[in-house]
């Protein structure tokens, strides 16, 4: 029996792959598997890096709001300068601090380098200000009044059950909130003439509302003070609580405000030793806070209103008053002398009540540096600004990318419509 003939397959379709090839294709491989990671990666870092720049800018807005706000309070319901107001009763005498400089603006150069939280800030040429706005702030109703006795050791106001009252409890607010211990109340009698005093309270008694005012300084009244303020037992004069509050700039001090520690704190490694990373640099914040009658900070008031900011700059807008005729108007821009001439301390020179607008320029940066490379600065840092933050350490590690931090700045213009006013 012949044997079946079986044909072998042919060698060529039997044939694999080299080991040359194999290499090849799997260094092929690698290369594109690396490509793509560092793509990746370059594109987390890039999207990771223009997070931070808009968080930047969004603080930077966010603090300009807020501040725009307030700075549009100036003066309202209250005087924009205290000292020379021909519609305040009675002298100053007795006055504290914090009230004899109540003021609808007052803008203090370098203010908020004061403190000991500046030195990136004399690295970098900057030299942020500060501003004190006087006004009432947060609330729009004027109070009547029912009745005003001595007693005590000062005033105690009994207050209508009127519209503003009854509107205030309705929208939840406390009158204690309102007349804050701290605070100064205004009262206008019937001819439009004002009286300051220094509120030490205010509850519910029986069915009204009473606010107690300290005897010093002395709120005149037309039965002692002849002609000036209104006349015992004051009924249907007016009040409303006023106040200061402050804009600077400040690394907040965890054990006065532990409520902030979070922003400083950092995690604790038992090997921490061993784990490379750099510091984080030192950061200010654009804060807010009230001032109490002596001119210190009231309790519990202060606010992180933007945070990484490391520049505040002012200018303002005056009207010049000139006899028999309208007022000149003279723009003041930011770095000006005169900003600081005008808006200065009452019985130092400072006119505020011909502030007619504020310019605001406020500059935060990202959290952490992003760049190992400056740029040029303007001639005139402390005016113009700067357009990266230097972090420092640039003599321990040349050249670290951390070194330079992007900056953003915004800025913005506010009328100060309740300072309108012609003596």
């Amino acid at each position: 029996m012949t044997p079946t003939n079986l044909s072998p397959h042919p060698r060529s379709s039997e044939r694999g792959f080299t080991l040359i090839e194999l290499v090849i294709a799997l260094t092929a491989g690698l290369m594109i598997s690396a490509a793509a990671f560092l793509l990746a990666r370059q594109a987390t870092t890039f999207f990771r890096s223009e997070a931070s720049v808009s968080s930047a800018q969004f603080s930077s807005m966010l603090g300009l709001t807020r501040l725009g706000a307030d700075l549009r309070r100036a003066g309202f319901m209250a005087s924009p300068n205290a000292q020379f107001d021909p519609r305040r009763c009675g002298n100053m005498s007795g006055w504290p601090s914090g009230l004899s400089q109540f003021a609808a603006i007052r803008i203090v150069q370098g203010g908020s380098t004061t403190n000991s939280d500046h030195t990136l800030s004399t690295l970098n040429g900057l030299n942020p200000d500060s501003i004190i706005i006087g006004g009432m702030f947060d609330y729009t109703e004027h109070y009547a009044v029912q009745a005003m006795f001595a007693g005590g050791g000062g005033w105690t106001i009994v207050l209508q059950n009127d519209g503003a009252m009854v509107r205030t409890l309705l929208s939840g607010q406390a009158i204690a909130d309102v007349f804050k211990t701290g605070r100064f109340l205004r009262l206008v009698d019937p001819e439009g003439r004002e009286a300051y005093g220094l509120i030490t309270g205010a509850a519910l008694s029986g069915a009204n509302y009473q606010v107690t005012v300290d005897s010093i300084p002395d709120m005149p009244v037309r039965d002692t003070a002849g002609v000036c303020g209104c006349k015992l037992p004051c009924v249907g004069s007016l009040v409303n609580p006023v106040s200061r509050v402050l804009y600077d700039l400040r690394t907040i001090d965890p054990l006065a405000f532990p409520q902030y520690n979070g922003l400083y704190s950092t995690v604790v490694h038992p090997e921490a030793a061993k784990h490379k990373g750099l510091a984080q640099a030192p950061r200010t914040e654009l804060i807010r806070v009230e001032l109490g009658s002596d001119g210190a900070v009231m309790a519990d008031t202060l606010e992180v209103i933007a945070e990484y900011a490391v520049d505040l700059k002012f200018g303002i807008t005056e009207a010049t008053p000139v006899s028999g005729q309208p007022p000149t108007i003279v723009r003041h821009p930011i770095g000006s002398a005169n900003v600081y001439a005008v808006a200065n301390a009452l019985g130092a020179g400072g006119h505020p009540e011909d502030i007619r607008a504020v310019q605001v320029r406020l500059s935060t940066r990202v959290a952490r540096g992003d760049r190992d490379v400056d740029v040029p600065d303007p001639a005139n840092p402390a005016v113009d600004g700067v357009f990266r933050f230097d972090l420092g350490g640039a003599a321990a590690e040349p050249g670290r990318r951390e070194r330079f931090a992007r900056m953003r700045s915004a800025v913005t213009e506010v009328q100060l419509s309740n300072v309108d006013v012609s003596w």
